[in-house]
């Protein structure tokens, strides 16, 4: 099931962009400190119900909310020093799995993905491994799980705090268990992936450097991209996004025939204040480009689920921590509306 991921951004076009905390792992953060509120970790089930994560005084806590918005059910919870990442659907709608880890990166770095059997709401662990699991996502056929795993964290420079990076796609598989490691590209950051409808290969966006040799490169000539990996052959690996176009594109998703990209990019680069993220379209066989939001909140995260497109919000964006809200609008771009969510006592949030 296609499903949004969340990050903090430190940067600007024309020069390198540093994704911070990678899917929303909640980086440098002192362990008592207190995190409220919607998280913007979510994804959509295929007939419409939405698993979200909110927070209360740090404690993170899993929620399924039905279709119609009238219940909302409360899955997991877990202890201040963790976070909940990336809750995902099976394609048929039948399981739930998510991220578990801690919030200090100074600790010891361990990652374990769950699975809930729904509607029944039984968990398990599927596995634990040393490594920042950032995001999961379903198989085609609900066969396995992939995974993007980041082996180390470390200062990209002095003065900022450490960050997961070497990143690389896995699969692990529910059956007999195994682990397998599709590429060994060790980037730098790697984000935002799908898999396609037939499964056949994986959708990515990271740093487009293949032609990268100098400082100068990264500064003035590199962009975050949509990517393509075959998993017959992950070393045919290709950008699917605009090669031409000279700004970052940070979140996206695919729409359901594959020929159009729905993406996350700065649309006020010329600006010299805070920048604004809005969400655009883009057509692989036209090569048109189209701005689908206009509401100056930090919009991203765009997930494609019951003939609707979903996506989060920070009002607060750039003013101190994140205030996020979640919205959904037609399949072009119009009435996009604020998504009620329950905080599981039958109160909106």
């Amino acid at each position: 099931m296609n499903k949004k991921k969340i990050f903090i951004i430190a940067g600007g076009i024309g020069g390198i962009t540093v994704i911070l905390s990678a899917a929303g792992i909640i980086l440098g953060k002192d362990s008592d400190e207190k995190m409220n509120g919607l998280s913007s970790q979510y994804d959509i089930s295929p007939d419409g119900a939405i698993a979200y994560v909110n927070y209360t005084d740090g404690e993170p806590a899993l929620y399924l909310q039905s279709q119609d918005g009238e219940q909302a059910d409360k899955l997991a919870e877990l202890e201040n020093d963790k976070v909940i990442l990336d809750p995902a659907f099976s394609r048929n709608g039948d399981k739930l799995a998510f991220i578990a880890t801690g919030k200090d990166p100074e600790q010891e770095l361990l990652s374990t993905v769950h699975l809930l059997e729904l509607p029944n709401g039984e968990t398990s662990e599927l596995f634990s491994i040393s490594a920042a699991v950032t995001e999961i996502e379903f198989s085609a056929e609900d066969e396995s799980v992939f995974y993007l795993s980041a082996e180390i964290f470390d200062n990209y420079s002095p003065i900022a705090s450490k960050q997961p990076h070497d990143f690389d796609l896995h699969e692990f598989n529910l059956a007999t268990g195994e682990h397998k490691k599709h590429t060994d590209l060790e980037k730098y950051s790697m984000q935002s992936m799908k898999i396609s409808g037939e499964g056949s290969s994986v959708f990515v966006q990271m740093p487009d450097d293949a032609h990268v040799q100098s400082a100068e490169d990264i500064f003035n000539d590199m962009y975050q991209r949509v990517f393509e990996i075959p998993l017959d052959d992950p070393n045919g690996l290709q950008v699917v996004s605009d090669p031409e176009l000279e700004r970052d594109i940070y979140t996206f998703e695919l729409t359901p025939e594959e020929n159009e990209i729905i993406y996350q990019a700065i649309s006020d680069p010329e600006s010299s204040g805070i920048f604004q993220y809005e969400l655009f379209r883009y057509n692989r066989e036209t090569k048109e480009h189209e701005q689908l939001t206009d509401l100056k909140k930090h919009a991203g995260d765009p997930v494609i689920a019951a003939d609707r497109i979903y996506f989060t919000t920070d009002v607060n964006f750039g003013k101190g921590d994140p205030e996020y809200e979640l919205y959904e609008m037609n399949l072009d771009g119009t009435e996009a509306r604020k998504v009620q969510l329950m905080d599981g006592q039958g109160e909106g949030s």
